[in-house]
């Protein structure tokens, strides 16, 4: 596709780098990112100086270490995607728990579970399911967003590697 279009693959594999960081869930070291976003602000002047930067590119790659560095949530929960997914829950909401007498009654009946279903205490008794150990998780992840992400500098895939060995010994008795 970048021969066709005639892109920079280097280009395009950066700005892949960047929006994977950007979703991965985990703390992203910040300093580093910003170095790597503004190096490929560089590199995209360097090459295509002719054609204006796009205002959401120019916002990912100078101004999302900042979003990052200031934001009270991680920047994967600033997205659309939570949003999107509770249509499922509206969906299924208004069609199995509401009363069906009037509009009124059907919005106030879900209006209420939507709240109920959003209480991060009572979502605290929720089964979740067990997700794989961090370690397992950075093992898959691409070289180039596993340095941008905070838990792979403070060491933690080391320790988290040696509780799962720890684990398995355990369950071998």
């Amino acid at each position: 596709t970048a021969d066709i279009a005639e892109l920079n693959i280097e280009l395009i594999r950066r700005f892949g780098v960047i929006l994977r960081t950007m979703v991965c869930g985990w703390a992203i070291e910040i300093k580093i990112f910003e170095e790597y976003s503004l190096n490929t602000a560089e590199l995209y002047v360097s090459l295509y100086m002719w054609y204006y930067m796009p205002a959401s590119v120019h916002n990912i790659l100078i101004h999302d270490a900042d979003v990052i560095r200031f934001a009270i949530l991680p920047i994967d929960q600033l997205s659309e995607e939570a949003q999107e997914a509770r249509n499922k829950d509206f969906k299924n909401i208004r069609e199995y728990h509401t009363r069906k007498m009037n509009r009124v009654v059907q919005n106030e009946d879900l209006f209420k579970m939507l709240i109920v279903s959003s209480d991060p205490n009572i979502c605290s008794f929720r089964m979740i399911k067990s997700k794989k150990s961090t370690c397992t998780m950075l093992q898959h992840m691409d070289n180039d967003v596993r340095s941008l992400i905070e838990l792979y500098h403070n060491n933690v895939i080391e320790s988290d590697s040696k509780d799962d060995s720890d684990n398995s010994e355990s369950f071998s008795d």
